[in-house]
């Protein structure tokens, strides 16, 4: 996993001073305080604000942060910088791709909420995925959809009210609604399946005891 940038998480760049950090960071942390949601992706987000003050808002640890990206040969952009709709795009067009390559049996559930929460919770995220079309905002919706299919529906269920802000075409608040009810009944299937085939299971297994006598 790439370093975090800490910057990105508070919507700054590597030029910003330490009073644009304690400002950036109070009021997004106002804006994401757990008292206000209760949602575990929010609260999730409210730790990553918080570690970036850590680290950004003490001069020795901001120099030791910068240093040590800097003698890794990295920018403080070890993330993509988003701050176009096409940047966005193509940030979960390689990400797609990438769940595409993966073992549905290796799957590292904190590892996708790891990078959906990036773009997502950026503090402009919502201005650039409506400055996009509608064809553009559509692409955006069903990438994030194809790699949410990937989560079980207690994971992906805390993300709708984050993408019901992102986004306000009907048709996408649609997709978006269908998508959280699949994964919904897909989640009762999985808990009757499970226990059935463990009956089944036994039975067979009776049914060939019974057969050997």
């Amino acid at each position: 996993m790439v370093e975090q940038n800490w910057y990105a998480v508070l919507g700054l760049t590597a030029t910003a001073s330490s009073t644009d950090i304690k400002r950036a960071f109070r009021k997004l942390a106002h804006i994401y305080h757990p008292d206000k949601h209760n949602n575990p992706v929010y609260f999730e987000q409210f730790k990553q604000i918080q570690k970036a003050y850590e680290i950004l808002g003490n001069l020795d640890s901001k120099r030791l942060y910068d240093k040590s990206i800097q003698l890794e040969g990295k920018s403080t952009s070890s993330q993509p910088t988003i701050q176009t709709v096409d940047d966005l795009a193509k940030y979960f067009h390689l990400f797609e791709r990438e769940m595409q390559q993966t073992d549905i049996r290796f799957v590292n559930y904190d590892r996708i909420k790891w990078k959906l929460n990036y773009p997502l919770f950026l503090p402009l995220i919502q201005e650039i995925i409506q400055s996009g079309s509608f064809q553009e905002q559509q692409k955006i919706v069903k990438q994030i959809g194809y790699i949410l299919h990937f989560l079980p529906y207690h994971e992906v269920q805390p993300y709708q009210e984050k993408l019901m802000h992102c986004f306000f075409e009907e048709s996408h608040l649609h997709y978006i609604s269908q998508l959280i009810k699949e994964k919904k009944i897909e989640s009762k299937w999985n808990q009757f399946t499970i226990p059935l085939v463990a009956i089944l299971s036994a039975l067979l297994c009776l049914g060939i005891y019974l057969l050997s006598k």
